[in-house]
């Protein structure tokens, strides 16, 4: 089969491998539709801790199920699935507390961005899920990356008439974050970023106010905009250690910060520790989200409360996924879709 290898940092081919043949409680979908996202990006420059070259990309997918691995129950050929990118064992001491994103054998699955994947036995007797018909596969896709935005928004809880800063508006995983805070009753939403095209789409969702940060103060403006106080919730999607700084910065007294957008290992941030002590903040990390989770966002899908065509802006077939990366690097593109069945020009 084609799939496209990562081979070393910016060196990615398209490569002949061999078909995958299902183990034990697997399933093998052939690849209807593979998403591009921020995580591929950052191992397209640098590499992935989790996973030594050479390896096949891609994580985010939807397709049909060709082949049962034996034990593989509750589903059949024939189905159209999508799948979270990883699943918990559900055993250990993570699991028991109802932790399973922070499980202790957490069983990753790469290898979306090729036209066959095998879906390990875990994630297929927890996080895999029968597309309905109404729902396209690139549509479906977006499961993978709404679940840590459901799980991160299950940590704060945005309360009905709520201030909501959003540090990073623009991509796709703002433009989510965005809609589930008007979805749980924000009263004001304000979308913080660097692209008016981007802000302008982040209006269209439902942000009230945008802050263009090359151009204001974030701190100032969004204190500005919510009575001098602070906001009562920023969440940071933009991966920055200023970002980091500046969503502490921008929040109000006994208000709650969600980093999102990771940062390489050993970066520290500068905090103000009477502030956060005094001002009770709470801050809140997050990684990943529960099966429950995941299945709270395939119903989002579902039930079309998300709107996920905005966050898909271009298609390309395999032999384009550098190109479809280097899009997203100049931010031209939000989200591409990846297409196997799809013919280079």
């Amino acid at each position: 089969m084609r799939a496209v290898m990562y081979l070393a940092p910016g060196h990615i081919g398209l490569k002949q491998v061999p078909k995958p043949k299902p183990g034990w409680g697997e399933i093998l979908v052939r690849v209807r539709a593979a998403l591009t996202c921020g995580t591929d990006v950052k191992t397209y420059r640098r590499g992935h801790p989790k996973f030594p070259p050479p390896f096949i990309f891609g994580h985010e997918f939807a397709g049909d199920i060709v082949e049962l691995g034996r034990g593989a129950a509750g589903f059949s050929i024939g189905q159209r699935v999508t799948a979270n990118v990883f699943g918990e064992c559900g055993e250990c001491y993570y699991c028991r507390q109802g932790q399973g994103n922070l499980c202790e054998n957490l069983v990753y699955n790469f290898g979306a961005f090729a036209e066959y994947i095998t879906v390990p036995a875990s994630i297929v007797s927890r996080n895999t899920f029968v597309i309905p018909d109404h729902i396209p596969y690139r549509n479906a896709a977006v499961l993978e990356p709404l679940v840590p935005v459901v799980h991160g928004l299950n940590l704060i809880r945005i309360q009905p008439g709520e201030i909501v800063a959003i540090i990073g508006a623009g991509g796709s995983i703002s433009l989510m974050h965005l809609q589930l805070a008007r979805l749980a009753g924000a009263g004001e939403i304000i979308a913080v970023g660097h692209s008016d095209s981007r802000l302008s789409t982040a209006a269209r969702l439902g942000a009230t106010k945008t802050i263009n940060a090359h151009q204001e103060n974030t701190t100032e403006a969004i204190r500005r905009s919510s009575g001098g106080r602070g906001a009562d919730v920023v969440i940071e999607c933009a991966g920055t250690k200023e970002a980091w700084e500046n969503s502490v910065n921008s929040v109000r007294k006994g208000g709650r910060v969600l980093w999102f957008g990771g940062l390489p290992g050993g970066t520290k941030v500068e905090l103000d520790a009477a502030f956060i002590h005094y001002g009770e903040i709470s801050l809140f990390g997050v990684h990943g989200g529960t099966a429950q989770d995941a299945r709270q966002a395939f119903e989002l899908i579902c039930s079309g409360k998300l709107n996920s065509d905005i966050l898909l802006t271009d298609e390309y077939p395999l032999e384009a996924v550098e190109t479809a990366l280097q899009s997203m690097i100049r931010g031209e593109t939000v989200k591409a879709v990846i297409n196997p069945l799809m013919h280079a020009p």
